[in-house]
């Protein structure tokens, strides 16, 4: 289980959007929510905006701006860290390429 999110880790840090990496933290997230028998679509982010710019290496500007974007693609709706994916293809097919087939 280390040796995946080391792996995972190391994903987000390589050579990839800032789109790309927001998409594939929420998917990545709503599948964890969904294997603990919640909602995949419809959850409370735990961390801040802050936090996620730390852990995905970006700007905490640059995540709350893909955020907007996602929000005006209608892609999630996002409410304070109350957050509904609308487009779960569409936000996968964003963060493809740093997600497991």
């Amino acid at each position: 289980m280390l040796s995946k999110e080391l792996g995972t880790a190391s994903l987000l840090a390589g050579d990839h959007s800032a789109d790309e990496r927001v998409a594939a933290f929420l998917m990545d997230l709503a599948s964890r929510y969904a294997a603990r028998g919640f909602s995949a679509t419809r959850f409370h982010l735990s961390m801040s905006r802050g936090d996620i710019a730390n852990y995905l290496r970006l700007a905490a500007e640059t995540v709350s701006r893909v955020l907007s974007r996602f929000r005006a693609q209608k892609l999630i709706q996002i409410e304070g860290r109350e957050l509904q994916v609308m487009d779960p293809k569409g936000l996968r097919a964003i963060g493809q390429a740093l997600l497991p087939e």
